[in-house]
């Protein structure tokens, strides 16, 4: 339930406490348990009491071939309009816990200067029409917003962006990072990672060199100058997919 608590979903107490009960009993009665990054297994060894012995860590995984082998065309540029525009894309669960308001602002702050930049959401979730009625209201056409497509058409999806945007708040709490970040890299993707501090993230941005990342507490001008960086710095943009990849 660490999640939900964090976020501020989860705020009664008394069920906070039952489900802390039944997230103790889980774990006692499991004879091993898994944890995909680091910080997360340090986590419930420091925070859970768990015995280090009894959690083994297993991290995300993909298959790369998939992403690497799929063509890069522009099907889906040409099927949203977007054939001329240097394009963001966020592909996934639009929720609470991705903390993705900036990305409004930024497009509102850049819509002038940069009309060439995009920024593309690709999926659903609970802030998904919160965030396209604060973009209706300041009438930003560089904003779309499209729904899932299928896991055959998303590598297509990553090879027709620019730059692939992951994004977590600061009010997570845990190790985790968005396992989206293992498709743009295999898609050949530079990322764009506005991550929480507790993060593996950074680690994994930054010892693959796939692109580059930021703290979510930042104020909104780094993260938009992070944005125009990426923008401006296309003959970087070639290393970070390479990097990526390999």
């Amino acid at each position: 339930p660490q999640n939900a608590i964090d976020l501020g979903i989860l705020k009664n107490k008394l069920l906070i406490k039952y489900f802390e009960y039944q997230e103790k009993n889980a774990y006692q009665a499991a004879d091993k348990l898994t944890s995909h990054t680091k910080n997360s297994r340090e986590f419930l060894i420091s925070k859970k009491g768990i015995s280090p012995s009894k959690i083994e860590l297993i991290t995300n995984w993909i298959d790369v071939d998939t992403y690497a082998n799929a063509p890069k065309t522009n099907y889906f540029r040409e099927k949203y309009g977007l054939q001329n525009k240097f394009i963001f894309l966020f592909a996934g669960v639009i929720g609470p816990s991705q903390g993705l308001d900036f990305i409004i602002d930024t497009a509102n702050e850049i819509k002038s200067k940069y009309p060439n930049i995009c920024f593309l959401f690709v999926g659903d979730g609970l802030e998904k029409k919160k965030l396209m009625t604060m973009a209706k209201i300041s009438k930003l056409d560089n904003i779309m917003f499209k729904p899932l497509v299928s896991i055959d058409e998303y590598p297509k999806l990553l090879k027709s962006a620019d730059v692939g945007i992951v994004s977590l708040n600061s009010m997570n709490k845990t190790g985790v990072y968005p396992a989206k970040i293992l498709g743009y890299m295999s898609a050949s993707l530079p990322a764009c990672a506005i991550l929480h501090k507790e993060s593996d993230g950074h680690d994994l941005v930054k010892e693959s060199g796939c692109g580059i990342s930021i703290f979510s507490d930042e104020s909104e001008k780094v993260k938009r100058d992070l944005i125009i960086k990426m923008y401006n710095e296309k003959d970087k943009l070639k290393q970070y997919s390479d990097n990526g990849l390999k």
